[in-house]
Protein backbone atom coordinates (compact mmCIF):
# COMPACT_ATOMS: atom_id res chain seq x y z
CA UNK A 1 0.00 0.00 0.00
CA UNK A 2 1.47 3.66 -1.25
CA UNK A 3 2.77 5.61 1.84
CA UNK A 4 0.67 9.14 0.97
CA UNK A 5 3.50 11.53 1.96
CA UNK A 6 5.88 9.56 0.10
CA UNK A 7 3.32 9.48 -3.09
CA UNK A 8 3.02 13.26 -2.76
CA UNK A 9 6.82 13.37 -2.84
CA UNK A 10 6.83 11.94 -6.11
CA UNK A 11 4.28 13.13 -7.57
CA UNK A 12 5.73 16.38 -6.84
CA UNK A 13 9.07 15.44 -8.40
CA UNK A 14 7.34 13.72 -11.69
CA UNK A 15 5.79 17.46 -12.32
CA UNK A 16 9.04 19.06 -12.22
CA UNK A 17 10.55 15.98 -14.43
CA UNK A 18 7.66 16.24 -17.13
CA UNK A 19 7.63 20.41 -17.17
CA UNK A 20 11.36 19.65 -17.58
CA UNK A 21 11.01 17.61 -20.82
CA UNK A 22 11.14 14.12 -19.24
CA UNK A 23 9.08 11.41 -20.79
CA UNK A 24 8.30 8.25 -18.64
CA UNK A 25 5.05 7.53 -19.67
CA UNK A 26 5.94 3.85 -20.04
CA UNK A 27 7.17 3.38 -16.65
CA UNK A 28 5.45 3.63 -13.21
CA UNK A 29 6.48 3.25 -9.41
CA UNK A 30 4.96 0.76 -7.36
CA UNK A 31 5.08 1.69 -3.51
CA UNK A 32 6.19 -0.99 -0.89
CA UNK A 33 6.85 0.18 2.47
CA UNK A 34 8.50 3.70 3.33
CA UNK A 35 11.66 4.14 1.23
CA UNK A 36 10.74 0.86 -0.72
CA UNK A 37 9.43 1.28 -4.28
CA UNK A 38 10.19 -0.18 -7.30
CA UNK A 39 9.96 0.74 -11.13
CA UNK A 40 8.16 -1.24 -13.37
CA UNK A 41 6.92 -1.21 -17.51
CA UNK A 42 3.37 -0.35 -17.36
CA UNK A 43 2.73 -0.66 -21.37
CA UNK A 44 5.37 -3.48 -23.78
CA UNK A 45 8.65 -2.28 -24.70
CA UNK A 46 9.90 -2.79 -27.83
CA UNK A 47 13.36 -3.33 -28.54
CA UNK A 48 15.35 -0.27 -29.67
CA UNK A 49 12.53 1.60 -27.23
CA UNK A 50 13.03 4.62 -25.02
CA UNK A 51 11.41 3.87 -22.15
CA UNK A 52 13.09 6.59 -20.27
CA UNK A 53 14.44 10.28 -21.18
CA UNK A 54 15.62 13.12 -19.07
CA UNK A 55 17.08 16.04 -20.32
CA UNK A 56 20.50 17.16 -19.22
CA UNK A 57 19.36 20.07 -16.95
CA UNK A 58 17.59 17.52 -14.38
CA UNK A 59 20.26 15.27 -14.26
CA UNK A 60 23.04 15.51 -11.91
CA UNK A 61 26.28 14.93 -13.46
CA UNK A 62 29.84 13.83 -12.40
CA UNK A 63 30.89 16.67 -13.37
CA UNK A 64 29.00 19.08 -11.52
CA UNK A 65 30.27 16.88 -8.48
CA UNK A 66 33.48 17.25 -9.31
CA UNK A 67 32.94 20.85 -9.91
CA UNK A 68 31.19 21.83 -6.67
CA UNK A 69 33.29 23.49 -3.62
CA UNK A 70 34.14 20.15 -1.85
CA UNK A 71 34.45 17.93 -5.00
CA UNK A 72 37.08 20.36 -6.28
CA UNK A 73 38.63 20.21 -2.78
CA UNK A 74 37.90 16.09 -2.82
CA UNK A 75 39.65 16.36 -6.45
CA UNK A 76 43.25 18.61 -5.57
CA UNK A 77 43.49 16.41 -2.65
CA UNK A 78 43.74 13.36 -5.25
CA UNK A 79 40.73 11.11 -3.14
CA UNK A 80 40.06 9.60 -6.23
CA UNK A 81 42.75 7.21 -6.25
CA UNK A 82 42.53 6.37 -2.10
CA UNK A 83 38.55 6.14 -2.67
CA UNK A 84 36.75 2.77 -3.32
CA UNK A 85 33.80 4.07 -5.18
CA UNK A 86 34.90 7.82 -6.37
CA UNK A 87 32.22 8.05 -8.55
CA UNK A 88 29.47 7.49 -6.13
CA UNK A 89 31.53 9.61 -3.53
CA UNK A 90 31.55 12.45 -5.66
CA UNK A 91 28.23 12.29 -6.42
CA UNK A 92 27.13 11.90 -2.66
CA UNK A 93 29.04 14.48 -1.58
CA UNK A 94 27.71 16.91 -4.43
CA UNK A 95 23.97 15.81 -3.18
CA UNK A 96 24.77 16.95 0.43
CA UNK A 97 25.91 19.65 -0.36
CA UNK A 98 22.15 20.32 -2.72
CA UNK A 99 20.65 19.18 0.45
CA UNK A 100 21.90 21.87 2.61
CA UNK A 101 21.15 24.66 0.28
CA UNK A 102 17.95 26.32 1.53
CA UNK A 103 17.04 25.86 -2.95
CA UNK A 104 18.60 24.22 -5.19
CA UNK A 105 17.59 23.11 -8.97
CA UNK A 106 17.32 19.39 -7.49
CA UNK A 107 15.00 19.97 -4.71
CA UNK A 108 12.15 17.82 -5.70
CA UNK A 109 14.50 14.76 -6.82
CA UNK A 110 16.27 15.09 -3.38
CA UNK A 111 13.12 15.09 -1.46
CA UNK A 112 12.86 11.94 -2.64
CA UNK A 113 15.73 10.37 -1.35
CA UNK A 114 15.17 8.00 1.19
CA UNK A 115 16.09 9.43 4.59
CA UNK A 116 17.67 6.43 6.53
CA UNK A 117 19.61 3.31 4.82
CA UNK A 118 18.78 0.53 7.30
CA UNK A 119 17.68 -1.80 4.81
CA UNK A 120 21.61 -1.51 3.61
CA UNK A 121 23.66 -4.68 5.24
CA UNK A 122 26.58 -2.26 6.27
CA UNK A 123 23.95 -1.20 8.93
CA UNK A 124 22.31 -4.41 9.65
CA UNK A 125 22.60 -6.11 13.26
CA UNK A 126 24.95 -8.69 13.71
CA UNK A 127 21.78 -10.71 13.77
CA UNK A 128 20.49 -9.67 10.30
CA UNK A 129 23.94 -10.32 8.88
CA UNK A 130 23.85 -13.59 9.71
CA UNK A 131 21.12 -13.73 6.53
CA UNK A 132 24.00 -12.80 4.29
CA UNK A 133 25.90 -16.28 5.33
CA UNK A 134 27.56 -17.74 2.23
CA UNK A 135 27.63 -14.57 0.34
CA UNK A 136 30.46 -13.03 -1.39
CA UNK A 137 29.29 -9.71 0.19
CA UNK A 138 30.17 -10.25 3.61
CA UNK A 139 33.69 -10.25 4.30
CA UNK A 140 33.37 -6.89 2.11
CA UNK A 141 30.51 -5.77 5.07
CA UNK A 142 32.69 -6.85 7.40
CA UNK A 143 35.53 -5.14 6.28
CA UNK A 144 33.66 -1.57 5.58
CA UNK A 145 32.17 -1.76 9.45
CA UNK A 146 35.80 -2.47 11.07
CA UNK A 147 36.97 0.48 8.95
CA UNK A 148 34.32 2.74 10.39
CA UNK A 149 34.03 1.68 13.50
Amino acid sequence: MPVPEEKTRFETMFGWMTDGGADYNKLKVRYYAPDYRGVHACTSIKKGETILYVPKHEIITLEMAMDSPIGAQMAARNFRQRLISPKHSFLATYIMQERRKETTPFDKYIDILPKAFDNFPIFYTQDERTWLEGSPFQDQISEKIRDIQ
